[in-house]
């Protein structure tokens, strides 16, 4: 109700007009019950004390029409009051009730005057402007092929509550669109996306629509998508916009992309009710930023929180903020939470944060040592009040990543053989061991040195405490100038794909071939002018001969040799003759002698016995 002077004059003029007009022209305004009961004139009555009648009735008819007044005041007050219009109105219903009292009326005159309060009071009632409504928006589309359907509606979503959004798909185009996918683009932002985020995947798809040349209607060229949604507690109200991604396949197998942009109509918790009382304030967390931005498995980071109180009408005050980190182990036997406050207490108290305005807070932490690298949810619970002292409570979550730093070794490293030639090929070979916490990915291993060649391995994806091994070769590419140091480049994925190179040393040396020095020389006695005409050159013949010759000295050594060997051999065979003849022959001569002494010894016996 805007113009509350107008309802006081009008209120005045339609007073004074009641006095002004006759009353026998007043034979329209109807008597209340009230008002009969307290006395009405009668014709048929006898006429005496008719003076203190008409005294008493007028009396009665001035109390029945303040009586009446009041009703229709508080009858209307409440939309008297939303229309902020509280204590004009009261003045101006004074005014008449005074008015009533401090004049003579005729009953059909208070008659009037009440009927007139009653219009009047009526009117207002009636004239009470209600919030101006935004128009629903449309829904719009960047293809006119792919849209959304005529039939849209624009579903409620309420606060805390479960919703269902359906998108109406039609293809407006003239031909078939295939694999038709549909994905809602959602935020953490609740005034982008006003409902818990409770699955990884919202996306639909649809495996053909037809076009308008494979006939049919707009319905046969319509598919309905829904989605079943929790409407945020913090959501603002108001007409929010979704916007869909739709990519699809036409007939030639071209991959296309769409925008559809529909709409809800949420019905928050921020703002002022109807009644005039303010809702309840929300404060929300609308981000987080960490210091250092990744925050590694074991150590220390800073958790800044931007705290916002969405309530355009209400500050909030004696707040203290609770921040835990979710807790959780592979361990079954420890169980702890994923991030410590390094100052011992996980509390922090902020002393008002003003409507609409934001209050970032601050906290360090600790990440434990053996965290697995994924994100972790830290949870805000949160406690404040209003400006009337009211109590509240919220809880929000962010989730943190963290990173586990890649750990690796290798065992010894064996090169066979340690030195080689130009053109020769050695053997390496090595283990390595994951000794981190996370999983290696796209793991491979190379060699960098100006001697070498070759050697790339690749060992694909080593998982935590695992092992991979090396086995491979390097050929000599050239000769080795520094101290044959080899550096051994070992290459691996974490689960983001950022890459990290690690760097290990052998030493193998490579000489240069011997037969090079013989083409040294070559070289030099083509230097010296031993070319024959024609281009030909002399050691093309000197070289094969010299082969030849070489090989022919060779043989003819060989064979000196074995004759040599075979006339020794002969040698000592004769030798071994003589030597076995003159064993013989002394051996005979030993036998006999003993027997020529055996003789003599048998003469001697038998000289004795005869002289016996």
């Amino acid at each position: 109700m805007k113009n509350t002077g107008l309802a006081k004059k009008a209120l005045l003029l339609a007073l004074c007009a009641a006095l002004a007009v006759p009353a026998a022209g007043l034979g329209w305004a109807p008597m209340t019950v009230e008002a009969a009961e307290l006395g009405t004139p009668d014709e048929d009555k006898p006429e005496d004390n008719s003076a203190d009648k008409t005294q008493n009735a007028d009396a009665a008819y001035k109390q029945n029409a303040v009586s009446q007044i009041d009703q229709y005041y508080i009858v209307i007050q409440n939309e008297i009051k939303a229309a902020g219009n509280e204590e004009k109105a009261k003045e101006a219903i004074q005014q008449a009730k005074d008015t009533i009292n401090k004049n003579t009326l005729s009953q059909g005159m208070v008659d009037m005057a009440v009927s007139n309060v009653q219009a009047i009071l009526d009117g207002l009632k009636t004239k009470t402007e209600e919030p101006e409504q935004p128009e629903e928006p449309k829904p719009s589309t960047t293809n006119s092929n792919i849209m959304i359907g005529g039939n849209w509606v624009t579903p409620t979503a309420n606060a805390g509550q479960y919703v269902n959004v359906v998108l109406p798909v039609v293809n407006m185009g003239r031909t078939w669109v295939d694999h038709v996918v549909v994905t809602p683009q959602i935020s953490q932002d609740a005034a982008t996306w006003p409902f818990e985020i409770e699955t990884s995947n919202y996306s639909q798809t649809i495996e053909g629509l037809p076009g308008t040349d494979d006939g049919g209607s707009d319905m046969d060229r319509r598919r309905e998508l829904t989605w079943t949604l929790k409407t945020r507690k913090d959501a603002p109200s108001g007409y929010v916009p979704i916007n869909f991604n739709v990519s699809y396949e036409d007939e030639n197998n071209t991959l296309t992309n769409v925008t559809l942009t529909s709409y809800v109509k949420v019905v928050g918790t921020t703002g002022v009710s109807a009644d005039g009382k303010a809702s309840t304030p929300r404060v929300i967390v609308t981000g987080f930023s960490t210091d250092p931005e990744t925050v590694h498995a074991g150590e220390t980071f800073t958790l800044t929180l931007h705290m916002q109180n969405t309530s355009q009408a209400t500050a909030v005050k004696n707040m203290v903020f609770d921040i835990q980190a979710a807790s959780e182990s592979t361990d079954t036997t420890y169980v702890a939470a994923a991030f410590l406050p390094t100052a011992g207490s996980s509390t922090i108290f902020v002393d008002q944060i003003a409507p609409g305005a934001t209050k970032d807070i601050s906290m360090e932490m600790e990440a434990r040592a053996d965290l697995a690298q994924k994100p972790y949810v830290v949870n805000v619970k949160m406690n404040y009040e209003d400006e009337n002292v009211n109590a509240y409570e919220n809880t929000a979550s962010v989730s943190i990543p963290v990173r586990q730093e890649a750990r690796i070794d290798t065992s010894s490293i064996d090169v066979v053989p340690s030195s080689i030639e130009v053109g020769s090929e050695c053997n390496v070979m090595f283990s390595l061991y994951n000794i981190g916490k996370t999983q290696l990915y796209n793991t491979t291993v190379r060699f960098v040195a100006d001697s070498v060649t070759g050697g790339e391995t690749y060992l694909g994806n080593v998982a935590p405490g695992a092992t991979a091994n090396v086995d491979t070769y390097l050929t000599g590419a050239a000769a080795t100038m520094d101290d044959g140091t080899v550096k051994i480049e070992i290459t691996f994925e974490d689960e983001a794909g950022e890459a990290t190179t690690v760097e290990k040393e052998m030493n193998l040396f490579v000489t240069e071939p011997v037969y090079q020095d013989m083409g040294m020389d070559m070289v030099m006695m083509e230097d010296t002018g031993m070319e024959q005409g024609g281009g030909f050159k002399l050691w093309y013949v000197l070289l094969p001969l010299v082969l030849v010759i070489a090989a022919v000295v060779v043989i003819v050594v060989i064979r000196r040799k074995n004759k040599k060997k075979k006339a020794q051999a002969d040698e000592l065979a004769a030798l071994d003759e003589e030597l076995n003849e003159l064993e013989d022959v002394s051996l005979d001569d030993d036998r006999d002698e003993a027997a020529g002494e055996a003789d003599k010894a048998s003469e001697k016996s038998g000289d004795g016995e005869e002289k016996e």
